[in-house]
């Protein structure tokens, strides 16, 4: 992809934002406002997804999940912050959300749960127990999205 002063050309950033669902305003329009404003809101609401149960750490050893709404197949639920979670040493750890609004947390070896979940991220932590990396993997996760 071709950039110029930092930014990649207009037609592959038409086509980058038609597949993440971001409509373009069309030229001309009488209803520039109301067009504008839906695009306003497509780029925000997209930010409210992003913010809410987000994995964060609140010390270098635990891990928790932002609070937040999410849809859970076609049920509002809101996730409340429970106890931090201390992962396993030396491993990396797969956190999700059970459909009981629980963080549920494996290491590597163990995998994903069989059951129907919601993929957080995964961390890694090196073997003094020290989170090391966080991979936000919600993206992959298509039924969550900002409640409103």
């Amino acid at each position: 992809m071709a950039m110029t002063n930092g930014y990649p050309a207009i037609a592959d950033i038409e086509t980058y934002l038609a597949a993440q669902g971001v409509e373009e305003m069309t030229e001309n329009n009488t209803n520039f406002r109301t067009e504008f404003l839906q695009f306003l809101w497509s780029l925000l609401n997209r930010n409210a997804f992003t913010s809410a149960l987000g994995v964060w750490c609140p010390t270098t050893t635990s891990f928790n999940v932002r609070a937040g709404n999410y849809l859970y197949g076609s049920t509002v639920k809101t996730y409340v912050p429970g106890a931090n979670v201390n992962p396993t040493d030396n491993d990396t750890t797969y956190i999700w959300l059970n459909d009981d609004n629980s963080i549920g947390s494996a290491i590597d070896g163990t995998g994903w749960p069989a059951t129907e979940h919601v993929k957080l991220a995964e961390i890694d932590v090196d073997v003094a127990g020290i989170i090391t990396a966080i991979r936000d993997l919600r993206v992959a996760a298509v039924n969550i999205t900002a409640a409103t």
